[in-house]
């Protein structure tokens, strides 16, 4: 009788994120402990996430905004407008103020500040309420009154566009984990000086839409 040969465990390697290397990933789980790890406050401690639905009522009247409508910091009212009507399934509901940042796809940059001139921009819709693709993440200022507009040169930055990259999940259409955005790290400079970096983003996207409007006029 021939006796059965003893299983011997394979060779276990145990290596810290820091032996690993950097060409060496780990998805998400290594990059959303690098992104806890740096300096700077995070995220999360600047905005929570807006998960009210567009009301019902609403719905027929409402501008939907794609991910596909919001690229570079900028919300793109006219091409919404001639892309569809009012929502015609479940939307996420959205106020002058919010950052909405596509979880698909993240290095498209589809990430930008609901302003209140990017609806003046196209004449008859500013009372219109404002419709998102499930798609969005829509944050709003944890402290009641904050402005966020600071915040839109850092997402859009090369080492915060580069960590949402990394950290995307699934293979046809990967998305960004809401834990990893909420994980990245603002710098402390950025934070102290946020007052004025959000008059100066405003102001900016202020100037953008109101030459696009003039530009719309122009091609009606």
């Amino acid at each position: 009788m021939t006796r059965a040969r003893k299983k011997v465990p394979a060779k276990v390697a145990i290596r810290t994120l820091a032996e690993l290397g950097e060409d060496v990933v780990l998805a998400p789980e290594r990059h959303l402990a690098a992104m806890r790890a740096g300096d700077g406050v995070p995220l999360g401690d600047l905005v929570v996430e807006r998960r009210e639905r567009i009301e019902t009522s609403k719905q027929p009247d409402a501008i939907v905004l794609d991910t596909t409508h919001a690229r570079e910091g900028v919300l793109d009212i006219a091409a919404a407008l001639r892309d569809g009507g009012g929502a015609k399934s479940a939307k996420k509901a959205a106020v002058v103020g919010d950052l909405v940042v596509s979880r698909l796809r993240p290095y498209l940059r589809q990430i930008a500040l609901v302003h209140p001139s990017a609806l003046a921009s196209c004449a008859g819709v500013e009372e219109r309420p404002v419709a998102l693709s499930t798609e969005f993440y829509v944050l709003a200022p944890k402290r009641s009154g904050e402005d966020l507009a600071f915040l839109l040169p850092f997402l859009l930055g090369a080492e915060a566009q580069a960590a949402l990259a990394d950290a995307q999940e699934g293979g046809h259409h990967p998305r960004v984990p809401r834990e990893s955005l909420f994980a990245l790290r603002v710098p402390h400079a950025l934070v102290r000086s946020r007052a004025n970096r959000s008059r100066e983003v405003r102001t900016a996207l202020e100037g953008f839409y109101r030459a696009s409007s003039r530009l719309l006029d122009v091609l009606a």
